[in-house]
């Protein structure tokens, strides 16, 4: 018969770590599920409300401000405008995903039908460490990301 052995102090600090993150993470999905997020650019009938509304609620203004600064319209028919080589870079979307580096995303009927699964992706790729750029852009020689919060209002 096999006994675990008791846990250490440290090792009981550390649990009680991870519970409490976890927690404040499950409260602040809850808090962003509950608050309004509008563009100030856009009018409210404006469709783009909805899609900055649902990246506001999966994952807050991170994805907010990606897409913010990668986008810059909320288009989801917008390709890059970064041209190499004389030819126009092959980035779709929200957070211009490339069609180099993500075929299995990009080459999908989704990918070009369903703006929310799109976002999705963008979430997902942000969460796991695709790096992107946007958010580093100078808009006046002042980082995009420094703007991004002015451009929107948040109502609880």
């Amino acid at each position: 018969m096999y006994i675990e052995p008791n846990p250490t102090f440290e090792e009981i600090e550390e649990e009680i770590r991870v519970i409490e993150k976890v927690n404040e993470a499950m409260n602040e999905a809850e808090n962003r599920a509950t608050k309004k997020i509008t563009h100030k650019w856009f009018a409210t009938w404006d469709g783009r409300q909805q899609m900055v509304q649902y990246a506001y609620e999966i994952w807050g203004m991170d994805l907010v401000t990606l897409i913010e600064c990668e986008n810059g319209t909320w288009s989801q028919y917008r390709q890059s405008s970064v041209v190499k080589n004389w030819k126009r870079e092959k980035s779709f979307w929200f957070c211009q995903i490339s069609q180099v580096y993500h075929p299995e995303i990009v080459n999908t009927d989704e990918f070009w039908d369903n703006w929310k699964w799109q976002l999705d992706k963008c979430n997902e790729l942000m969460k796991g460490g695709t790096a992107f750029y946007g958010r580093d852009r100078k808009i006046k020689w002042v980082k995009c990301s420094t703007y991004v919060k002015d451009r929107f209002i948040l109502e609880s």
